[in-house]
């Protein structure tokens, strides 16, 4: 199963914040949406329900670019405040639109991204972007010598994250533990045997294991990469400045999913 498989979209309902930009996250952007003004050019990588949502509500146009027309159509039902949008259809490593934008988000879109292709993806929106513009990423990002297993992430849960939903608690860290680090990238279903594992051995009970098990991690052999903070900031240092480092409020995140505002920088 890879990303471009059309049922993967269909579970995407269980993917909840922090897979999803948080309420705070949302604040955030808005607030650098508003510092642009008036006719304001918003491009969104991917379809993300909630960032169609939060132009609707400050009646600003839209442009998107995705790989899929369907999950473009499937997720439209999740947007309350629909905005005028513009669709374009095409990977965001071959396709560069025309029109320059002074806001461009992009959700987990680098780490859906191969590491290998990480340079290709950040020349394309450098090139859509103005150059007083914000390319937005928000990422899961790892720090050196930070290691998981899924017992520790358990019992991390049970000790330090009270308060927090299992979900909330562990996906993060489940991620972390089932990562290849050789390879700089996990493949989803890896996941899914870790907590497989953990449900046998009783760490987990039946309504734990049931909250991956819903995600579709089963035979999903789609690549996951999270890089090193430091490795994605000289990464983005080639072709932006950081502006501004943002992290969530919300206990679960940890700062651990940072949101960058990054602007370009002048060709020379």
């Amino acid at each position: 199963m890879s990303w471009h498989i059309q049922d993967f979209v269909h579970h995407w309902k269980y993917y909840l914040p922090p897979a999803r930009a948080s309420p705070s996250d949302l604040r955030f952007i808005k607030k650098k949406i508003l510092e642009k003004g008036k006719g304001v050019k918003v491009l969104i990588l991917g379809s993300t329900p909630e960032y169609r949502n939060l132009c609707g509500e400050l009646n600003i146009p839209v442009t998107l670019l995705d790989f899929s027309r369907y999950n473009y159509d499937y997720l439209t039902a999740e947007v309350k405040n629909m905005p005028k949008e513009i669709f374009h259809e095409g990977d965001w490593l071959t396709t560069v639109l025309q029109k320059k934008f002074d806001i461009v988000l992009g959700d987990n879109i680098i780490n859906v991204c191969k590491k290998e292709n990480l340079h290709v993806l950040l020349t394309n929106i450098a090139k859509m972007l103005k150059l007083d513009g914000f390319f937005m990423p928000r990422v899961y990002v790892r720090e050196k010598g930070e290691s998981y297993t899924g017992e520790k992430v358990i019992k991390e849960y049970k000790e330090k994250r009270k308060g927090q939903t299992f979900y909330e608690g562990t996906i993060r860290n489940m991620y972390l533990a089932a990562y290849n680090l050789k390879k700089d990238m996990l493949h989803l279903h890896d996941v899914w045997i870790l907590v497989e594992d953990l449900h046998k051995k009783r760490i987990i009970n039946d309504k734990e294991l049931q909250c991956y098990k819903r995600m579709c991690l089963k035979d999903n052999t789609f690549q996951f990469f999270i890089p090193l903070r430091e490795a994605l900031e000289k990464s983005f240092s080639t072709l932006f400045e950081i502006q501004e480092v943002f992290h969530g409020t919300e206990p679960f995140l940890q700062d651990k999913l940072p949101l960058y505002t990054l602007a370009r920088k002048e060709s020379k």
